[in-house]
């Protein structure tokens, strides 16, 4: 009787892992209602909430739908490193590299102003008001960096399912779940590919 080694078991494993983590899921915000402060009115962002349960500081890329504290909302991610934008609202990756942009200058901000400013100038790419009258010069200097090489590593868009909610950017610092998922089960199946080569099989 042949017995089959160790390793056609951790591959059979490493097969099975990678169909269930491929599976569908459902990405959930929700917003807590909190903001960093307010402005002509408007809630400046980061918004505070979750994204999966965990907690997230969503910035705000989509003036033309209001949300309210205590929402939540299925979303689709797209990367912004990524070429596939048809699931976004406004399918358009330089105004997506713009806003991401914006937002890096908004975090450098010393001043409630200024980081109005860059916000405004976010919000006017839904139509969003203009109070401090300098949009047309931010997102020209937006689409200069862009231009320049800017290229968005590590910010995710995330679009409403469905009609109800805004859309967000977000900054992931770390490689995702998925990612890390992959990276481990490689190296499980290249040390068991290992292992095959050095034993012989019994029969």
């Amino acid at each position: 009787m042949l017995k089959r080694p160790l390793w056609w078991i951790a591959e059979a494993l490493s097969l099975l892992m990678l169909i269930a983590s491929g599976a569908a899921k459902a990405d959930t915000v929700y917003v807590n209602g909190s903001f960093a402060f307010s402005d002509n009115g408007n809630g400046i962002p980061p918004y505070g909430g979750t994204l999966n349960g965990q907690s997230e500081s969503f910035y705000c890329v989509d003036f033309s739908t209001p949300i309210w504290g205590g929402e939540s909302w299925q979303v689709n991610i797209t990367s912004l490193s990524g070429s596939d934008f048809s699931h976004t609202r406004l399918d358009n990756k330089t105004t997506y590299l713009e806003m991401a942009w914006l937002i890096t200058q908004m975090l450098g901000a010393t001043a409630n102003s200024q980081e109005a400013m860059f916000q405004y100038a976010i919000w006017s790419f839904t139509g969003g008001p203009n109070p401090y009258n300098s949009n047309s010069a931010l997102i020209a200097a937006a689409l200069a960096a862009v231009e320049g090489g800017f290229n968005g590593q590590g910010w995710e868009i995330l679009t409403p399912t469905g009609s109800a909610g805004q859309e967000f950017l977000v900054f992931v610092s770390e490689p995702g779940e998925f990612l890390m998922l992959l990276i481990g089960l490689g190296v499980l199946v290249f040390v068991a590919r290992g292992k095959r080569a050095t034993q012989p099989q019994t029969i």
